[in-house]
């Protein structure tokens, strides 16, 4: 293929914003599946936890602590295996787990379990739960860009609704209730998305971690801005997080369903290709301002407050989600790997948020009232800092563009000419000995475990080599280098 037509190609792509995505607008299932989900979140945060924490608040970062280890234990797995995962058995599994969690919570409760028993119990839950949700995440990744946003705000707000309507049956069994959810997502599309990925067209030549060598941009790092980003801002939803079922609290889980139809709706009108930037700036004035106002002395203030730090979780909440199914959608093959890393990242913030949000606080302790208001300051600078500074040039549109589809990537013919352009490439684009030699392997369709072999180097420096040489030569994939390869013409 012509570079430069290929280039313009990408360009045309990116400029008809939602054309590449195809697909559906909204998918019933998809939408069922957030809704779900999103519920066994309030009945967690408002039944489970509480029952199950005894008032400690070291107990509630303990489970976050889990949820992040099982998301990121499938991260891990995903990443390794040369094969795709098989969805549908281990969603089984999951479903397996699920009801051998809720057993076991229910069991440790009957005999008189201390905090950390229950929490050992809640594990099988946490694994099973955390995969209904990377699933889920792999089902939206089949709608059209614009389509994903619309389903998972109208997914999120219904869940609002559901959980005003079925308050009396959640509070008779929680613990049912909350493993029965992610069941209930796995049974709405675990076998459509494993039918999907059993397709001929689909395939999955080598592992995410093989292909992260040679295609980096296609595969978001642990250390990307992104994920950076998503830790951070879910600190908010952390903070937020009101632990205990509370039946005065309607009036914001109505405010809360409303804000979020409104979401809906406008990502279902726009034609911005910049929507996922302004959900987050949205997101970001609302968490701003209700972390500025969290410690008012008034009702009303401290309602407004919690409110505006709700719907600002919840909005970026919508903007995670969306993010994470598009990149899956653009790259198939790490699909798992990003939505578990995803998934991850915000984890390990909302932790983070629940133990900023436990910090003692009363008219008792003058001073630990002062020191939780001297670090909620802190969060607040710090997220208007890292947004005006630390992702300066950053933008989640351009993230999700920015993660390359792999190519299947066609080696040129074996021929002599082949090592006269390799090196008159090296040469002019001042390449080093040792990155000339991968930059022939590259050339040659080598993979990056042939590389370490031929070239004897560790992982880590053949991905280096290949990082610069892809600067170098300014490529962003093995099939564009190819391409290079295969266009030039040194004179003589």
């Amino acid at each position: 293929m012509d570079r430069a037509r290929k280039t313009e190609g990408d360009a045309g792509m990116r400029e008809r914003g939602d054309a590449d995505g195809g697909g559906r607008l909204v998918d019933a299932r998809c939408l069922a599946a957030v809704c779900v989900l999103s519920l066994s979140t309030f009945v967690q945060n408002g039944y489970v936890y509480p029952a199950s924490s005894s008032g400690e608040p070291w107990s509630l970062v303990a489970y976050g602590a889990l949820y992040t280890l099982a998301f990121a234990f499938w991260a891990a797995l995903a990443h390794r295996r040369t094969r795709w995962l098989p969805v549908a058995r281990l969603s089984v599994l999951a479903a397996a787990l699920l009801a051998l969690g809720a057993a076991a919570q229910i069991a440790a409760h009957a005999v008189g379990l201390p905090s950390a028993g229950l929490l050992a119990a809640f594990a099988p839950l946490a694994l099973g739960r955390s995969w209904a949700v990377v699933v889920a995440g792999l089902a939206l990744s089949s709608i059209a860009p614009r389509g994903v946003s619309v389903t998972v705000a109208a997914g999120v707000g219904a869940s609002y609704a559901a959980l005003l309507a079925l308050k009396p049956l959640i509070a008779a069994a929680p613990v049912v209730v909350y493993a029965l959810l992610p069941m209930l997502a796995l049974a709405l599309v675990a076998r459509p998305v494993d039918a999907a990925r059993r397709e001929p067209s689909a395939s999955c030549p080598t592992s995410p971690s093989e292909l992260a060598l040679t295609n980096s941009s296609s595969f978001p790092s642990p250390g990307n801005r992104l994920f950076a980003c998503i830790a951070l801002f879910e600190v908010a939803f952390g903070f937020s997080i009101q632990f205990g079922a509370d039946a005065a609290a309607w009036q914001q889980d109505v405010a809360a369903l409303v804000a979020l139809v409104l979401v809906a709706a406008w990502c279902a009108r726009t034609r911005l290709r910049s929507r996922e930037d302004a959900l987050f700036h949205l997101s970001g004035l609302l968490v701003v301002f209700g972390f500025f106002a969290s410690s008012a002395s008034t009702a009303f203030v401290s309602g407004v407050s919690q409110g505006a730090l709700s719907v600002g979780a919840q909005t970026f909440s919508v903007l995670t989600w969306a993010t994470l199914a598009i990149i899956a959608a653009r790259n198939p093959a790490g699909g798992i790997t990003a939505l578990a890393t995803g998934f991850c990242a915000s984890n390990v913030g909302a932790t983070a948020g629940v133990a900023l949000g436990g910090l003692p606080v009363g008219a008792q302790d003058a001073a630990l009232a002062d020191a939780r208001l001297l670090a909620l300051a802190l969060v607040a600078v710090a997220l208007v800092a890292y947004v005006w500074i630390g992702l300066r040039g950053f933008s989640f549109s351009d993230a999700i563009q920015g993660v390359l589809p792999v190519e299947a990537v066609a080696a040129p013919a074996p021929e002599a000419a082949i090592e006269a352009r390799c090196a008159h490439l090296a040469a002019a684009h001042g390449l080093t000995e040792r990155e000339g030699e991968v930059f022939a392997l590259l050339a040659r369709g080598r993979n990056g475990a042939f590389i370490q072999e031929e070239c004897r180097v560790t992982r880590n420096t053949a991905k280096t080599h290949i990082r610069h040489i892809y600067q170098k030569l300014n490529v962003h994939t093995q099939q564009e280098l190819i391409d290079l390869v295969e266009a030039d013409r040194p004179a003589g």
